[in-house]
């Protein structure tokens, strides 16, 4: 169960989403991927302008993952000097199942250090996670039975320590953003002929009376 304070800020995306709308010309988000000894950083802004994210240097962990003061002040004054109204991090759920490994643990555990005693994450400047693999959980019945019980493999050998207890290493923040701007601004990233269209009103028809 997570601590109160990160649930006190832990919002849905589309909030996150709706809050960079509502700051288009001066906000930002910062974009996080939390990895076991460090956190990859991105700031970007509104995607409508048409501006890449900038990847900032990761940011090391102290020992066994553990976030420091020095790690809070440094996030909290980018934060403030950016003038990011959300955060979206990366939620690395396992691929083939949509369940929540090892990897969901310590981004959770990560996060509940980032928020205790800090002003990162606020009312104002929610967080959200983001599973860009748009995984599908299988739920189980009443029975404890789930199709992925039954489901074969083709693979020669499975290591539960690559697959169910590591994250993607070469996912960066940047790529988790761009994925949620595809999601939440989708009319952004069509042909342009056809934004084109979407923003040419239809004419209305005249009444035959007129």
């Amino acid at each position: 169960m997570s601590s109160q304070s990160l649930l006190k800020v832990l919002a849905a995306p589309a909030k996150v989403a709706s809050s960079l709308d509502w700051r288009k010309l001066n906000g930002s988000v910062l974009s996080l991927n939390i990895h076991k000894d460090r956190i990859a950083v991105a700031v970007a802004s509104h995607p409508s302008f048409g501006e890449k994210p900038t990847t900032l240097p990761d940011i090391p962990l102290a020992g066994k993952g553990r976030v420091t003061t020095e790690i809070k002040e440094r996030l909290a004054a980018l934060a403030k000097d950016r003038r990011v109204c959300g955060l979206v991090v990366a939620w690395p759920v396992q691929r083939d199942t949509g369940r929540m490994g090892a990897p969901c643990g310590r981004v959770l555990h990560t996060l509940e250090q980032l928020v205790q005693d800090s002003n990162l994450c606020t009312a104002s400047r929610p967080l959200c996670l983001w599973d860009g693999n748009h995984s599908v959980p299988e739920f189980e019945d009443n029975w404890g039975r789930s199709p992925a019980f039954s489901r074969t493999s083709d693979k020669k050998e499975h290591r539960a320590s690559l697959e169910q207890y590591n994250q993607d290493e070469t996912v960066v923040a940047a790529q988790v953003w761009d994925d949620f701007c595809r999601s939440h601004w989708p009319e952004l990233y069509q042909p342009k002929h056809l934004q084109v269209v979407a923003r040419t009103p239809t004419p209305r028809s005249r009444s035959s009376t007129s």
